[in-house]
């Protein structure tokens, strides 16, 4: 197998990381989109796991409900019962199960935070497991519900939610 240069990564401190671990030569895929427990972007993972392409996901906790981006109105996605019972269960927190869900689902997290506490519990979420039960209820919760909708670019020829994906 060769083994290619590396690469450096943008650091979530700000600046840039250097890993210093070699990868084989290859092409990586990459797909990322808005994806938490209620937009969980099934359809599109089964296709991307189909041909070999990482589905990364933003917003995987909602959003900070920022009204320049998002609806006044939309739905606190870490309020949600099912996802606090599953936290409760765990003794962990809904951002957490909602990282977990689709860490198990295989899809790359991306978790944004300020706050140094809630940056180290958004570390916490890879010893554990949920249940296939706790699976099976959180990919229940499922509205196809989208925090960005982007309405300045509704009618732009290549307005990415037009399409079924």
């Amino acid at each position: 197998m060769e083994w290619g240069p590396l690469r450096s990564s943008p650091s979530p401190r700000g600046g840039v990381d250097m890993d210093l671990t070699p990868w084989p030569l290859g092409e990586i895929l990459l797909e990322q989109v808005e994806c938490h427990p209620y937009l969980n972007q099934s359809k599109l993972l089964e296709f991307c796991k189909s041909k070999d392409i990482v589905l990364v996901a933003y917003s995987v906790l909602g959003s900070q409900r920022d009204p320049k981006w998002v609806q006044g109105d939309s739905p606190l996605l870490l309020e949600d019962p099912v996802l606090k019972e599953i936290a409760k269960k765990h003794n962990r927190n809904p951002g957490q199960i909602s990282m977990r869900f689709l860490l198990q689902r295989g899809v790359v997290v991306l978790a944004k935070s300020f706050s140094e506490k809630r940056i180290k519990e958004n570390f916490q979420v890879f010893d554990f497991e949920l249940t296939p039960e706790d699976m099976k209820a959180i990919d229940g919760l499922n509205r196809n519900f989208r925090y960005f909708k982007l309405p300045f670019a509704v009618h732009h020829p290549w307005y990415p939610f037009s399409e079924e994906y």
